[in-house]
Order: structure tokens, then C-alpha cells, then sequence
């Protein structure tokens, strides 16, 4: 249980500056915010980085603090959305890597990675086939049958904006699903 009384008080002088204070602070919590980002990612140097960009936005905001409910809740809280965001720029890097690869290089996978890329595959699949129709519809076109934007728009006789539209709200919710599904294999990991 925290100090209530020892926590607001160093939020009030880290608000006035005070830097001996951010570094109690700092020292009360980089350890648990260090496990929790390190036990999610599964890395040391990015756990690291996100207790350096915590404890960053944490200064940054110091004239702004308005903690309604525990320290501990609401620091947890920037940790978690840090490392999820870490998590989303990493599928992304991985993504384009993939992409690249597939694209220009020949790749052979050994078996363990073919076994996780058929798996990622088959989700990617499921996903696709639970978007709404129609989206799926000109997802397909576009991304599995390569049509251009113009091509489909004639073929469906809708705008191509209606296709850039649909094709951008198709990607964003693969994208989230893929993140959620990624984040509970790293909580399998954990347990």
C-alpha cells in the first residue's frame, strides 16, 4: 500500500520543480515499472526504455498532475500504454520487414517460424473473413487480388474514396485484433 501522504507531497514539490523529489519518486517505483514493461516485452533494454519514457512523461506533465485515484494505478497505467504502443511499432517494423522480405528476397523458414508464420496466417485469414461483407469484399480485391483502387471502384460501382475508406477502416481493425492477439501470447508467456 503507498503513502498517500509521502506520494502527494512529492507531487506537490516535483510541480515546483524540485528534482530531489522526482528522484525519490523515481526511486520508489523504477524497479515495478522496470518488471511490468520487462515481463511484457521480454527484453531488458526495451523495459528500460520504457522506464525512461515513463518517468519522462511523468516530468513533463509535473506542473499538470492531477492523480484522482492511486499513484500506483496511474503510473501502471502510463507503462501500460507505453508498452503497448512499443508492441503496435514493433508489428509494424515486423510487418514492412515481412513485406520486404516476401517481396524482394527469398526467405526459406526453418520449421519453428514456418509454424508460427502459418499460424499468424491463419488468424490474419480469420479476421479477414469476420469483417463485414462488403468490406471484405473490396479488402480481398485490393490486397489478395491486387486491383488498384480505380479497378475496384469500377467493378463495384462505388467511389475510390469509398474504397480508400473501406481498405483504411479494414487494416485498422486487423491491425488492433493482431495487437490484442499478440498481447495475449505475451501473457502466456508470463504465466
Amino acid at each position: 500500500m503507498e503513502d498517500l501522504e509521502k506520494i502527494n507531497y512529492l507531487i506537490a514539490h516535483i510541480a515546483k520543480d524540485d528534482t530531489g523529489a522526482f528522484e525519490t519518486l523515481f526511486h520508489l517505483y523504477h524497479k515495478r515499472v522496470y518488471a511490468f514493461a520487462q515481463s511484457l516485452l521480454n527484453s531488458a533494454d526495451d523495459a528500460e526504455e520504457i522506464v525512461q519514457n515513463v518517468f519522462l512523461a511523468l516530468w513533463n506533465q509535473r506542473k499538470n498532475l492531477n492523480i484522482s485515484s492511486s499513484f500506483t494505478s496511474y503510473i501502471f497505467a502510463i507503462a501500460r500504454n507505453m508498452v503497448y504502443e512499443h508492441i503496435r511499432q514493433k508489428i509494424n517494423k515486423e510487418a514492412f520487414s515481412e513485406y520486404y522480405l516476401e517481396h524482394n528476397v527469398e526467405y526459406s523458414f526453418i520449421t519453428e517460424e514456418e509454424v508460427a508464420y502459418n499460424e499468424l496466417e491463419g488468424k490474419v485469414q480469420k479476421y479477414i473473413d469476420l469483417l463485414p461483407e462488403r468490406r471484405r469484399e473490396i479488402f480481398v480485391l485490393s490486397r489478395i487480388e491486387k486491383l488498384s483502387y480505380k479497378e475496384i471502384a469500377g467493378k463495384l460501382n462505388i467511389t475510390e474514396n469509398t474504397v480508400d475508406t473501406q481498405i483504411r477502416n479494414a487494416l485498422n481493425t486487423l491491425r488492433r485484433q493482431l495487437i490484442e492477439y499478440l498481447i495475449s501470447i505475451l501473457f502466456l508467456f508470463i504465466i
